[in-house]
């Protein structure tokens, strides 16, 4: 009877132990900022942001605007040429442009969306977290540098590789992008906490 009672007073350590590695441990995706992004890249074949989810290492940052009562999507890929049509996509469907909210896309309504070379779909926020977490404000936009192979702060310089899981590779190399969940079926790009 003794053994019983170590060998369940072991499971009961080993279990609580392993509860609190699992608490502090980083998670990979985060739900800091509401994420729920929808595109329907069935109806835009010839988009940027559907052309690179099958391209290694092409990511697009993707953010909204409203003109004349339309959102269209302003995409900025990391490298090619591209066309104003391909950049300038505007959710002229029902669903798209009715039905769907375009605020809930992370930090500051900005995301990168794309195919890592090492690591499949990614999508990340398209702030910086760095700056994110120090400052009040949330417009810490992040933009292509070094011919759109990394990711850098206008405000703060540090920069960030997105084909290794958004590691910072300038300033503080604990850093991360911020990380949301991507699924793609071919026909649609649904990126969620």
């Amino acid at each position: 009877m003794p053994i019983l009672k170590e060998r369940g007073i072991i499971s009961i350590i080993g279990f609580v132990s392993l509860l609190f590695a699992s608490c502090s441990a980083e998670q990979q995706y985060s739900t800091q900022y509401p994420c729920s992004f929808v595109y329907y890249a069935s109806n835009h074949p010839n988009s940027a942001l559907t052309l690179t989810m099958g391209n290694a290492g092409q990511f697009c940052i993707v953010q909204p605007k409203l003109v004349g009562g339309v959102t269209h999507l302003i995409m900025t890929p990391n490298y090619g040429s591209w066309t104003e049509e391909q950049t300038d996509v505007a959710m002229l469907t029902a669903i798209e442009n009715e039905r769907l909210t375009y605020d809930r896309m992370g930090a500051n309504r900005r995301l990168i969306i794309g195919q890592s070379n090492f690591n499949g779909l990614k999508a990340f926020d398209g702030q910086c977290p760095s700056c994110l977490e120090t400052s009040s404000s949330s417009n810490r936009p992040l933009v292509w540098v070094d011919k759109g192979q990394m990711l850098q702060c206008q405000k703060c310089s540090m920069k960030f590789n997105p084909n290794a899981d958004g590691v910072a590779v300038s300033g503080s190399e604990s850093k991360r992008l911020i990380e949301y969940r991507i699924d793609f079926n071919g026909e649609k790009i649904y990126v969620h906490n």
